[in-house]
């Protein structure tokens, strides 16, 4: 088939980053199946203006207007007849954002005589909320709360595209000179076909080891951890991903908690802004959560996710870690646990002896709801924000089937030389701050755009 060569060659990756102006625009109400473009309308396209030249791009704006200042980053731009997902260039309004605000060291740590590292991280989180309490009508469900879903041109690859972007910004450094990069997530767009090769296409690294994992939501630290081990044996730099589009079927409790949001962390041995100090895990054959083959919804176990999955695991493993490393739960400035829902980590922390300060500025659930692989690297880079140098942070996953990574960082003086990097808080992306920037959406939007109708 001659069509195959160009196919190979659709994701253009140009002008991600680029700014310019709106120098013309048309919106379309009525478009053709073409790379399923129906399923977007109404949408807007435009000529913009940049430094160089005029470039045609979609813009992922509704009140898009000529004269307009607008920035490109990674969108999917659609799926071809033979279901190949197509990414490029969108435009979206160049805005300011609150940056990071960083609070005062109470205690400081000695650093490990290794130097192996988070040297930046980057995060994503779509625009779009959606209102639970809009669901009381349509399930009869009495529940408040939000929780972040995909926008016209989001989806799992873009999510940990853009966060990669913003890591290496923070890094300092360029996506060639990543040797290994690994996505966790379970919802990957291709069932075979690598996310991980498209980050790679991304950065134009070729010379890498790519690959995807999955462990349900515990897939992003293991990928961290990963990439830790890489460098340690082979030197260089290592990228490891969270990124999901967290599914839950229509009624389905899961429902309810199910967000969408990537995070990436550039793991390294030099300018390190936290050292990792040590790692542990805690696993079991406990099915408390599982989806079987060709199956688009998960099935899980309802309350017994509580103490034999979730709390078990996450309660050994942190003391496998403490008992390793010979620390208290007093010994940490902060905690991250993975974040299924709004009770279970604020209660784990409480039965390992944690405070409720240094649990409260790692949770990221009550804004986005669970983003499953995301999850609690989202809240570590939420923590990593305001860390001041020579703080221990302690990171605690869990993924069903069932297992939990723990890992201890010190933070670095480099921390604050490469803050000044961050265009943009992860508070800011949360909602927390910056709110003017989320699109409160209705159920029928979200159920489009999720691509359950």
């Amino acid at each position: 088939m001659t069509i195959a060569p160009k196919i190979f060659r659709l994701n253009n990756f140009e002008n991600v980053g680029k700014k310019g102006e709106i120098y013309s625009r048309t919106k379309i109400s009525v478009a053709s199946n073409l790379f399923q473009y129906n399923r977007k309308v109404p949408y807007i396209t435009a000529l913009i203006k940049t430094e160089d030249k005029l470039v045609f791009g979609l813009v992922d704006e509704d009140n898009a207007e000529i004269g307009d200042k607008v920035t490109a980053r990674i969108g999917k731009l659609g799926i071809t007849k033979l279901g190949l997902h197509v990414y490029g260039v969108v435009w979206e309004f160049d805005k300011t954002f609150a940056k990071p605000e960083v609070e005062e060291s109470k205690i400081k740590r000695n650093l490990p005589e290794e130097k192996v590292g988070i040297s930046g991280y980057g995060v994503y989180i779509p625009r779009y909320r959606l209102n639970l309490s809009t669901l009381n009508k349509v399930w009869g469900k009495e529940v408040k709360g939000v929780k972040s879903f995909p926008g016209k041109y989001d989806d799992q690859a873009t999510y940990a595209c853009n966060s990669s972007l913003n890591a290496l910004k923070h890094a300092g450094i360029e996506g060639k000179e990543i040797r290994f990069i690994q996505v966790g997530s379970e919802s990957k767009i291709y069932a075979v076909k690598p996310t991980a090769s498209i980050v790679a296409g991304l950065l134009k690294t070729e010379d890498c080891f790519a690959a995807d994992i999955e462990f349900a939501c515990k897939a992003g630290t293991q990928a961290i951890i990963n990439a830790y081990n890489f460098v340690k044996t082979n030197g260089g730099y290592g990228l490891g991903i969270g990124a999901d589009s967290a599914q839950g079927a229509p009624g389905d409790e899961l429902e309810l908690t199910a967000g969408d949001g990537g995070a990436a962390f550039i793991i390294g041995s030099k300018e390190s802004i936290a050292v990792i100090e040590g790692t542990a895990s805690y696993t079991t054959d406990t099915s408390d959560f599982w989806r079987n083959e060709g199956e688009k919804f998960p099935k899980h176990a309802g309350r017994y996710s509580g103490d034999p999955a979730f709390y078990k695991h996450i309660m050994n493993a942190a003391k496998n870690l403490m008992e390793k490393l010979n620390l208290k739960p007093i010994d940490f400035d902060y905690v991250v646990f993975h974040q299924p829902n709004s009770k279970f980590p604020r209660v784990v922390g409480k039965k390992l002896g944690f405070t409720p300060e240094q649990i409260e500025p790692g949770i990221v659930f009550d804004s986005i709801g669970n983003t499953y692989s995301a999850n609690s690297l989202l809240g570590l880079a939420k923590i990593l924000d305001i860390a001041a140098p020579y703080q221990r942070i302690l990171l605690v996953s869990y993924g069903s089937g069932a297992g939990s990574d723990a890992i201890s960082f010190i933070t670095t003086p480099e921390i604050e030389n490469k803050r000044k990097r961050i265009e943009r808080s992860v508070k800011s992306w949360l909602g927390e701050e910056d709110k003017e920037n989320l699109i409160l959406s209705d159920y029928s939007i979200y159920l489009k755009n999720k691509g359950i109708i």
